[in-house]
């Protein structure tokens, strides 16, 4: 993948979801428990600001980042970790144990070659945990304005996964609560796409927690978001 086959747009609402606290931990703690050594090599593909990196981190597991926008490479770069060259071919002793990357696939106009670069960076048993947007009924304004080209059914990206090389290990919706709330977002939102942060903070702390609950019934059916977890033989 090389990074003009990634586009990013919308920073102050990427800014904004580093206030959702629990949906943030919740995503880590995805991470956190396919973390088997302390020695295992981490990727986190689509880095950004180093936001899920740093909370890693804050856990002692220091990742590696795959960032195509220069400027946001300079800032990871500054934090003190190490940028991987997004077209770069790894040697078998720098393949990765574990790759994440959470709300990014979404963003890559050929997922299927990107799906293919990552399982390209995995050695084998190595794990990848993917989470992007569910539903292309939740399409809103906020899509548009973060560059999103697609969001997806749980099926389509287990498909995806599965011709890249990779084994389902994990596959479900999340966040139940906030398929409903996407969609008055829809109807009743801002047409900037801007995000409210402070709906987005009282979301976070009194109805997130609940929703993760309610997706355990839910995660076959219907949720804001996609979670799947696979690993190459």
């Amino acid at each position: 993948m090389t990074s003009s086959e990634f586009a990013y747009t919308g920073c102050d609402n990427l800014e904004a979801m580093t206030e959702a606290v629990n949906y943030n931990k919740f995503l880590i703690d995805c991470v956190d428990k396919h973390v088997t050594s302390p020695d295992l090599r981490i990727l986190d593909f689509g880095a950004g600001r180093g936001t899920y990196a740093d909370m890693l981190a804050e856990r002692k597991i220091i990742p590696d980042c795959l960032e195509p926008d220069a400027e946001l490479q300079k800032l990871l770069l500054s934090k003190g970790y190490k940028v991987v060259d997004c077209e770069a071919e790894p040697s078998d002793s720098e393949m990765y144990g574990l790759i994440y990357s959470f709300n990014v696939f979404e963003h890559i106009k050929n997922d299927q070659e990107a799906a293919e670069h990552l399982t390209s960076l995995l050695r084998p048993g190595g794990t990848l945990v993917i989470y992007v947007p569910a539903l292309e009924v939740l399409f809103t304004s906020m899509d548009t304005k973060v560059g999103h080209y697609r969001r997806y059914r749980r099926t389509q990206l287990d498909r995806i996964l599965r011709n890249a090389g990779l084994e389902i290990v994990e596959s479900r919706y999340c966040d139940p609560i906030g398929f409903f709330a996407t969609l008055a977002y829809k109807f009743a939102g801002s047409d900037d796409g801007t995000i409210n942060t402070r709906a987005l903070k009282l979301y976070d702390r009194a109805v997130f927690p609940l929703s993760k609950l309610l997706q355990v019934v839910t995660g076959k059916l219907f949720g804001k978001n996609v979670l799947v977890v696979a690993t190459k033989s």
